[in-house]
């Protein structure tokens, strides 16, 4: 009895002592709370959160509440009610741009994001012990390693990390969050990657895990490797509760496709997107999960049919196939698909008639699909009229396919559609407003590329609000269309080759002195524009090919695209261009005079200029700084000197004077330079490899500059057009152009950034419009019309590539190098009016691509070369005439007659008789002329022919004259080329 009461004194008095250590150490953590808070705030965390907070750039100062002695009250920051310990930190950058299928708006900048400026995260967020929601997503953190201190907070049961500038490897000690539910690394362009992924099964309880764009490597072998998918398969395998898992841009292969049964039972959404699998869809893992709702595969090399297994996973709401190799359609079996949202078809060759393609899909969504995107898909035949009745409509895309016939009228009953794009169809007949009566919701609306005339009274006013209208093509005029006036929240706006004939009203520029784009080029709008256009928030204008007329407005401030050209402005240019972001600007083929104002300096950014086609006069502009003898020519090529980015430059057909522009020192990206049809003069610049050593394109045709061809030229590695022709050039060919590498093989990876358009060329003894895509492709070389000596470079035959070759109006001597039948490609080549002698080289008729082809007028003897395709040339007379040692066809001296070769001499022992021979033939001529004079005294009808003969013989001669001449100076420089 003593020895049980003894037992039960123990035990009571152990759990006297542990109910005493429980009210003590309650006790103390009461006087810590106590002492160490202020209202709700625990100090020391208070302290973390501040040197968090200093350790980081906030330029947008969203953390400007944080101050003050109660954090719990500061943005972004939660505190538990019982505790009072911080338990979430939210800094989600919400202003991150995102990349939607279609995107509304123009995008934001990441001035909100927040940035390192000292490494202080690791140790500040580690005093934050009872964090269990940390968001840092979308902010910059500068390529800094996430802290591996994270590991130990150990309550977090949400971390999400993604898009935040982190880079380096992912800390293994992240498997130490045991708690984890919901964990985000991923995000576009990410820096970081994960040799291990041992400790992703520690997570168990995650139901949410995106490693997207995380780069997978291994060290096992000296360079890095991709780790194997079935790997990473069977890590993520093991978090049963996993229901989103999210590998986008992950590099995975098919290899994935080969795994064993996958284990995630409780998956809901599975995304694969941009990878790379190269297999078929048909036996992928992921069809055993039936009970998936939303399942991603763009844009992963799939290949082959969509599978009958489709048709099981009754429980999908979000089906994207596009960007894939896919074909055909979708399977017939999908009656039990009757929860499906979203459908995304693009670019899969479905290759079968839209009505075909609604018709399998499931009759009871019809009234549940909310987004279908079938662009680029090669659908045919006509907009079924059942599509009225898919009342949940939000999305409807089907462009760039061959969808004919009208638009049926039910589309103006589906009330939830935003967006609406029927674009690059062959769609015809009338748009009324019934075709609009219910879409308040409309946002974006895309009818170009078709056929359709729309049609509504003049005071319409449409029941939507439109964000973009593109109207590309469709006839909307000849009025401008009133009903637009209502549409103030227009931020895109492309009413080009509308077939409008109408002056601008004045309410357009006040009704879209918000958009950020406005195109209504290719019309016949007519009119000036407002003086000043500085209220617009434009960033893009184009009102090219209309009727404008009037001086050139000023410019809105933030421009960076301007298109006005190919109307009828006149007057000078704005003295002040204060549109400092200026990347393009066109104002080709106008009226413009006056000179280039000195503002034009200021606009560094240009990458494309051009001024072609007015009547400017002057100095071309002086943007240029000469550096003194002590400075460094590194400030030439600044980032902030006029040029530096440049990538285009036309300033021909104007009368502009002066040297060789100075301001393209700085220009190294310059690929694109006309200067033709000015009256420049000097000497070409030595410089030109060496500044700008990437252009492409180099016309100066029709000026006066004088001086020889620069041997360095051949520096140019990309110069595959060289026009220098209808200059006072001298001297002799350099053999070194031989050298130009786009001229001596056949690249496809040549690229120019310029404005679409035409552009003239002289070309086969034409000038000719061509567009900038096929220019790219021409290979020239111009010469002609120049004061050029010595001969043909045999050289020059390297140049395989070249399309067309012109050295005619020169003084070049010697023989045609036999080489030239190497010049395969050669299409047009002239040599005449030069002193060309000897025979035509019979190579000349290898010349399969041979179109045209001109030799007159040289010193060229023998027989004319035959051949199928020379024979074939036009004009065949005119290629050989003025050259009187030529015999055969086209020409009808005949060689068997031709004293071609021969040679008269007189020998030694009939030397006697040659004074009386010559005393003979001057009695006999002067004879036979007045027996002939006497004769046509009294024969009218040989007079009037002897002075037709004598009219015909001084035309050629004029003719040949004024051609010559015309070869030693400029052309009017009104005339295009």
């Amino acid at each position: 009895m003593a020895a049980k009461l003894g037992y039960l004194t123990r035990g009571a008095a152990a759990i006297l002592c542990l109910l005493i250590f429980h009210v003590a150490q309650s006790d103390s953590h009461a006087q810590a709370r106590g002492s160490g808070r202020t209202g709700t705030c625990i100090s020391w965390e208070r302290d973390a959160l501040l040197s968090f907070k200093a350790g980081l750039l906030d330029p947008a100062g969203r953390l400007s509440s944080w101050r003050g002695k109660d954090c719990c009250q500061w943005k972004g920051v939660g505190c538990s009610n019982t505790t009072g310990h911080v338990i979430k930190l939210n800094l989600r950058n919400t202003d991150t741009p995102g990349y939607p299928m279609l995107n509304l708006g123009s995008m934001h900048d990441s001035h909100n994001s927040l940035s390192l400026s000292r490494e202080v995260m690791g140790f500040s967020l580690a005093a934050l012990q009872q964090l269990r929601y940390l968001d840092l997503s979308g902010n910059y953190f500068n390529g800094t390693s996430i802290p591996v201190s994270m590991g130990s907070l150990g309550n977090l049961r949400y971390l999400n990390l993604s898009s935040s500038g982190f880079s380096g490897i992912i800390p293994s000690q992240l498997g130490n969050l045991s708690n984890l539910k919901y964990l985000d690394v991923g995000g576009s362009f990410s820096g970081l990657y994960v040799m291990d992924l041992a400790w992703l099964p520690r997570l168990s309880l995650l139901s949410y895990l995106d490693l997207s764009n995380l780069l997978f490597i291994s060290f096992q072998k000296n360079n890095m490797l991709l780790v194997p998918v079935g790997y990473l398969l069977h890590m993520v395998n093991m978090l049963a509760s996993l229901k989103i898992l999210r590998l986008v841009g992950c590099g995975l292969t098919n290899t994935m496709s080969a795994t064993s049964k996958s284990n995630l039972t409780h998956l809901e959404v599975l995304d694969l997107s941009d990878n790379w699998f190269d297999t078929s869809l048909e036996h992928s893992w992921f069809w055993d999960h039936t009970g998936l709702k939303e399942l991603y595969l763009s844009n992963s090399g799939w290949h082959g049919s969509i599978p009958q297994e489709l048709g099981n996973m009754t429980s999908l709401q979000v089906i994207d196939f596009s960007l894939n190799n896919l074909v055909g359609l979708i399977p017939s079996n999908l009656q039990d698909l009757c929860s499906l949202e979203v459908l995304h078809f693009k670019m899969v060759n479905i290759n079968a008639s839209i009505g075909e393609f609604m018709d399998r899909l499931p009759r009871c969504s019809w009234n549940t699909i909310q987004v279908l995107s079938m662009d680029d898909t090669n659908v045919t035949g006509k907009l079924p009229i059942s599509i009225g009745s898919m009342t949940s409509l939000s999305v409807l895309s089907v462009s760039r396919n061959m969808i004919t016939g009208t638009v049926p009228l039910g589309v103006g009953s589906l009330v939830n559609l935003r967006v609406l794009d029927l674009s690059f169809n062959k769609l015809n007949g009338l748009l009324i407003k019934e075709h609009f009566s219910g879409l308040s919701n409309l946002e974006y609306l895309d009818l170009s590329y078709n056929s359709m005339k729309m049609v509504v009274e003049p005071n319409w006013v449409p029941p939507f609000r439109l964000i973009r209208l593109v109207l590309y093509s469709c006839r909307l005029g000849p009025h401008f269309p009133k009903w637009l006036r209502w549409q103030t929240n227009i931020d895109y706006l492309d009413l080009g080759n509308a077939n409008l004939d109408d002056v601008i009203p004045a309410w357009f520029w006040v009704t879209f002195s918000r958009a950020s784009y406005l195109d209504a080029s290719g019309n016949k709008l007519r009119g000036s524009l407002p003086e000043n256009l500085q209220h617009m928030s434009a960033d893009s204008l184009y009102l090219e090919s209309n009727k404008l007329t009037g001086q050139v407005p000023r410019l809105p401030i933030n421009i960076s695209n301007l298109d006005l050209s190919s109307n009828s402005f006149s007057g000078s240019l704005p003295s002040e261009l204060n549109a400092v972001l200026l990347q393009l600007l066109s104002l080709a083929n106008n009226q413009i005079t006056g000179t280039i104002p000195s503002s034009m300096c200021q606009l560094t950014g240009l990458l494309l200029l051009d001024l072609s086609g007015n009547n400017l006069t002057g100095d071309v502009m002086q943007c240029w700084w000469e550096s003194d003898n002590s400075s460094s020519m590194s400030s030439v090529n600044s980032a902030d000197q006029f040029g530096s980015g440049m990538y285009s430059l036309a300033l021909n057909n104007n009368d502009l004077s002066g040297e060789f522009p100075k301001f393209l020192q700085s220009a190294s990206k310059l690929q694109f330079l006309d200067l033709s049809y000015n009256r420049l003069s000097g000497t070409l610049p030595k410089w030109l490899p060496e500044k700008m050593p990437d252009l492409q394109i180099l016309r100066v045709r029709s000026n006066m500059f004088s001086g020889h061809i620069p041997k360095n030229l051949t520096y140019l590695k990309s110069l595959h057009y060289l026009d220098i022709a209808h200059n006072n050039i001298s001297g002799a060919i350099p053999w070194s152009l031989s050298h130009l590498k786009a001229m001596r093989a056949i690249s496809h990876n040549l690229a120019i950034n310029v404005v679409e358009g035409d552009i003239a060329v002289v070309t086969k003894g034409q000038t000719r419009d061509y567009t900038f895509d096929i220019y790219r492709l021409m290979v020239n070389l111009d010469l002609s019309c120049n004061s050029l000596t010595g001969q043909i470079p045999e050289e020059l035959s390297f140049l395989i590539t070249l399309t067309n070759l012109n050295l005619s109006s020169n003084q070049l001597v010697g023989k045609i190098p036999n080489e030239i039948g190497d010049l395969e490609h050669l299409e047009s080549l002239d040599l005449s009016y030069n002193k060309l002698s000897g025979e035509i080289p019979s190579s000349l008729s290898a010349l399969t691509s041979l179109s045209r082809l001109n030799l007159s007028y040289n010193n060229l003897s023998g027989i004319i070369p035959s051949g199928p395709q020379l024979q074939a040339l036009d004009n065949q007379v005119d290629i050989y005439i003025g050259n009187p040692g030529l015999c055969g066809y086209p020409l009808s001296k005949n060689c068997s007659t031709s004293t071609s070769g021969t040679e008269l001499s007189v020998s030694h022992e009939d030397a006697d008789y040659v004074v009386p021979l010559y005393v003979g033939m001057s009695i006999g001529f002067v004879v036979g002329l007045w027996t002939v004079f006497c004769t046509m005294l009294t024969r009218r009808a040989w007079v009037i022919a002897y002075f037709q003969l004598i009219d015909k013989f001084y035309d050629e001669v004029y003719v040949w004259v004024a051609t010559s001449c015309a070869c030693m100076t400029k052309k009017n420089h009104g005339n295009t080329a």
